[in-house]
């Protein structure tokens, strides 16, 4: 069995959806005391976004508007390939941060993030389990499923 976050490339593997992952902006409540809340994703242009280098497209973050995927071109002075850098500046004031909210819930809940432009989050990513259907696998593989479902809790990430 496999946990898969993201959209699922067709196999003949099955597959149970377990919830959806939130992406996020976030900042420092200095950030924002400094520089203001962005109300609108176009607005990034005028705030310093730290960007992560090891994304498929660095300095480009995507939010629903209209209705619609849209991708913002963000820039800032800080850049880095480790999220743990990424989300050690954002606590540090020195910019916005995007992220899955399961990798910073506990920044939040503590009160060294807080999340802006939430009416603009891009569709949520599934998280699936995996595992390919055999004979003596399927009643364990239900009783696994059946415990991941209920201690999992994806309602809020």
């Amino acid at each position: 069995m496999a946990i898969r976050i993201g959209d699922l490339p067709d196999s003949n593997l099955k597959a149970k959806r377990l919830g959806a992952l939130r992406r996020v902006v976030f900042g420092a409540p200095s950030y924002f005391a400094r520089c203001g809340r962005p109300a609108h994703p176009f607005q990034l242009s005028e705030h310093s976004c730290i960007i992560r280098t090891a994304n498929e497209c660095p300095g480009e973050w995507t939010f629903q508007i209209d209705g619609k995927p849209r991708t913002v071109k963000v820039a800032g002075a800080f850049r880095s390939n480790l999220m743990t850098s990424v989300y050690a500046a954002a606590i540090h004031g020195l910019g916005l941060g995007f992220s899955p909210l399961w990798q910073i819930r506990h920044l939040v809940d503590d009160g060294l993030v807080e999340l802006v432009l939430t009416e603009f989050e891009p569709a949520p990513v599934p998280i699936h389990a995996l595992w390919q259907e055999g004979r003596s696998s399927s009643a364990k593989v239900r009783a696994f499923l059946d415990l991941l479902a209920s201690r999992l809790e994806l309602k809020s990430l």
